[in-house]
């Protein structure tokens, strides 16, 4: 009688045993399942953004391999004019590389939302993760450094402008004057204030070290994005 109940237990015991660990099973099934179908939105959304980011630098490194073009014409002894003009026909461009700075903020919504929501957690990617934090914390830093810097020189020239040289304002919104005449004004002020033409020179080498910091971006840009594809490609 006893042996008969033993056995009835142990079956008992065997079959709760069972159910709990096809229970647990399932659950874990679901939740890997779960974690991966999140790994995957987060790693198409990132490629997304991986677009959207390369158009922003494209645009960016076009209108700052302008201003430098720009500058250079402006900075030389004889003023070609033509060269200027396959750039813009604008007085409110030229005028725009004078008093105003270029920010740099490329379309960072969607990795700073999984970092406030902490979906980074689903990559396990370590590479990933290092090109990640490369990318937008290193490298942009970089950029938004020479920015800040230049913000200050930008400061620093429109000072000098208004103070000494308040005609260049007054030429760049004057109707009588085309752009022809308002570059020809320009240029003869560069070149015989010493002042104005160092802060200007000055400013070239942070033009110039803002696009090499915006190159080596683009790049580890174009290489998160190859671990992202790769990554798809395994899932």
């Amino acid at each position: 009688m006893q042996k008969k109940y033993f056995i009835k237990f142990v079956f008992e015991f065997i079959a709760i045993f069972m159910g709990i660990s096809a229970s647990f099973w399932l659950n874990q099934t679901s939740i890997k399942n779960e974690n991966e179908s999140e790994r995957q939105r987060i790693i198409n959304s990132l490629l997304i953004e991986v677009e959207e980011i390369k158009k922003y630098c494209e645009q960016s490194l076009n209108a700052w391999s302008e201003d430098i073009e720009i500058y250079t014409v402006l900075l030389e002894e004889n003023l070609e004019v033509d060269l200027i003009k396959k750039i813009s026909s604008s007085k409110s461009r030229i005028e725009y590389n004078l008093i105003y700075f270029r920010d740099f903020m490329p379309p960072m919504n969607r990795y700073n939302s999984m970092i406030n929501s902490g979906d980074l957690k689903y990559l396990k990617s370590e590479k990933l993760k290092e090109v990640l934090t490369r990318l937008h914390s290193l490298n942009i830093s970089r950029i938004k450094t020479t920015v800040k810097d230049e913000q200050t020189l930008k400061e620093q020239l429109i000072n000098l402008l208004t103070l000494e040289h308040p005609k260049l304002f007054t030429a760049a919104i004057n109707s009588n004057n085309n752009l022809d005449d308002y570059l020809k004004i320009l240029h003869f002020s560069i070149n015989n204030d010493l002042k104005l033409k160092s802060n200007m020179l000055v400013q070239m080498k942070y033009f110039k070290t803002r696009i090499s910091s915006l190159t080596l971006y683009m790049i580890t840009l174009e290489e998160l994005n190859e671990v992202l594809k790769n990554l798809i490609k395994n899932i």
